[in-house]
């Protein structure tokens, strides 16, 4: 069967970018609103309607304020890479996974090494450095207790040889990669 209508050429928008960066705010609009949503359903441990229908307020209230330019998402293109999130967590549930032993057979035996370590920091950007300083904290035997400056000072039952905490290093490559 013949066409009878003309075809309509199809225009690539030169401002290409302009579309990329209103893609990546809605997504990350979305994202954060859905991440927000879901731990109110958490907090609540129950989805009836009433509770389902006030949990949106928090994706409505962000959109609106972005839409306001009241807040501004500014994220930065490794934000997106969920194969760096997955390595960040599996690295830290490793690490985990390691300190927890580490830490019964401390108990067990008795034996500690406790100190302060002052870790220097390379990454730069407030969210990497709070999920540097969670991702040390979840780690039994270990507290992040003050971040000043370019170091992290944290407390160890067992002070590693050499004072240098095992893994954090490759911990602040990854979270370089994700926030820049």
């Amino acid at each position: 069967m013949k066409e009878n209508y003309p075809r309509r050429a199809f225009r690539v928008n030169p401002d290409l970018s302009v579309n990329c960066a209103l893609m990546l705010g809605v997504f990350a609009v979305l994202a954060l609103g859905g991440v927000l949503w879901g731990l109110w359903l958490l907090l609540w441990r129950r989805p009836d309607w009433p509770v389902v229908l006030a949990g949106c307020v928090f994706p409505l209230g962000l959109w609106l304020a972005r839409r306001t330019g009241r807040a501004a998402l500014a994220v930065p293109s490794g934000f997106f890479r969920v194969d760096l999130w997955l390595f960040f967590l599996g690295f830290t549930f490793w690490r985990v996974i390691l300190s927890v032993t580490q830490t019964a057979w401390a108990a067990v035996t008795g034996k500690i090494n406790p100190g302060v370590v002052a870790v220097p920091l390379r990454v730069r950007t407030e969210m990497a450095q709070l999920l540097l300083l969670w991702a040390i904290t979840v780690t039994p035997g270990t507290i992040g207790l003050l971040a000043e400056g370019d170091i992290l000072y944290v407390h160890c039952l067992y002070v590693p040889p050499g004072a240098a905490l095992p893994g954090v290093d490759r911990l602040q490559d990854i979270l370089a990669r994700i926030w820049g």
